[in-house]
């Protein structure tokens, strides 16, 4: 894989639900590299010509965030990766509401705003459904596969794929809006905090986009999805670091070697930063610090992130356990198993755990016992993290379908 940007200007004109916007330049005319020898933004790319920014609108913004409470905006619900969404308790004793095909396997998670549910697949598009219904609002072909979720800020949604491209597009119309070309595929699942977009690529990088400008390098892919919280960006590399980032500057304010690549997202709750990693151990970590709280030796490789709420963190692992930790000291409240590995995430809603395995079932599990209070079999392998929104869950399956369950 070509580690430097195409050659040709793409930009990103971002338009955040502030009507801030920054434009950025993603490669030079000439194709060269668009950082400099330390892995910072060259300073004479972003004036080779003037800039038109788009105009958000703040009037038709306000109108939008209106109805945001159950919205699950973002891949794991908030900048902060909880994957808790208290303003819903999900769906009771469902069935298939609808489902919606794509032409590829769905691995991405999908987000829910406005009464619309994004989710890209494996056919190389990204889709807009309406999420009574699960009719085809736009679809937008995203030139690679797409393993990223959207992240949803006012008048646009933004989008990582697998054509070393982040993209903003227009949620109206699906119309792309601006681009910014990464040196990798984009698998990492957008984060945007007070008008930046924070995301990570597999040329390395973690990339700061918007109202702070910046790129730091890692020492292999970054799939995971930042997370971030209280000024500083969390995410974890392939090259076995987990790093703590300022998110104004990207200065690192700590890092923690893992027992193996990071694969998954971090979690941020109470000061404790909560990852897991493919050497089979889920770490607590000071968010302030990077010093170990505790850590937990769970058997098996993770590959999803945790989810927090209430004091209790919820992992899942590929040994097919889904389990409940006391986010203070570690100590196990309940464990489950699924009987297939499972790589989806948890999603916390109202008092219930929601998670999907490699078998293509999705359970309910009482989040104070983990007793099983429902499963439903969907399609066939499942990777997708569900989103839980007014009494509705969304998952994706590999059989290239969207399912809505209620």
């Amino acid at each position: 894989m070509d580690g430097s940007p195409d050659a040709g200007r793409r930009r990103l004109l971002y338009t955040l639900g502030t009507g801030a916007f920054c434009g950025l330049a993603g490669c030079t005319d000439d194709g060269d590299d668009a950082t400099g020898e330390n892995g910072d933004p060259s300073e004479d790319e972003p004036g080779d010509e003037e800039e038109e920014p788009l105009d958000n609108g703040e009037e038709e913004d306000e109108e939008d965030g209106g109805e945001g409470m159950e919205d699950w905006p973002t891949y794991r619900a908030d900048p902060e990766n909880t994957g808790h969404q208290p303003g819903s308790s999900g769906p009771d004793d469902p069935e298939v509401a609808w489902t919606s095909d794509t032409d590829g396997a769905i691995y991405a998670s999908p987000t829910v705003a406005d009464g619309t549910v994004y989710v890209g697949s494996y056919d190389e598009t990204l889709y807009a459904l309406d999420a009574g219904s699960g009719e085809e609002n736009w679809s937008f072909d995203t030139g690679g596969n797409a393993f990223s979720s959207v992240t949803v800020e006012g008048k646009f949604a933004y989008v990582g794929g697998f054509a070393d491209t982040v993209h903003a597009l227009d949620r109206e119309s699906g119309e792309e809006a601006g681009s910014f070309a990464t040196g990798g595929d984009v698998g990492s699942s957008p984060a945007i905090v007070d008008g930046t977009v924070y995301v990570g690529a597999d040329d390395g990088f973690v990339y700061a986009l918007g109202e702070n400008e910046w790129q730091v390098e890692t020492g292999a892919e970054v799939v995971a999805s930042p997370a971030v919280s209280e000024g500083r960006v969390f995410v974890g590399s392939f090259d076995g670091t987990f790093y703590a980032l300022d998110a104004e500057t990207g200065e690192e304010l700590w890092s923690v070697d893992g027992a193996g690549e990071f694969e998954g997202p971090a979690a941020v709750s109470e000061g404790t930063a909560l990852v897991g990693d493919r050497g089979g151990v889920l770490h607590a970590l000071d968010s302030e610090t990077g010093a170990e709280r505790w850590r937990l030796e769970t058997g098996d490789w993770t590959g999803s992130g945790p989810a927090v709420a209430d004091g209790v963190v919820y992992g899942a692992n590929r040994d097919g356990a889904v389990y409940a930790l006391d986010v203070g000291d570690g100590s196990e409240q309940w464990r489950f198993q699924t009987g297939a590995e499972v790589w989806s995430s948890p999603t916390v809603a109202g008092d219930r755990v929601f998670v999907a395995n490699r078998e293509g079932v999705v359970y309910a599990l009482d989040g104070a016992e983990g007793t099983n209070e429902w499963s439903v079999p969907i399609g066939e392998v499942t990777f997708s993290s569900p989103a839980v929104v007014d009494g509705s869950l969304y998952v994706g399956s590999t059989d290239g379908s969207l399912y809505a369950l209620r």
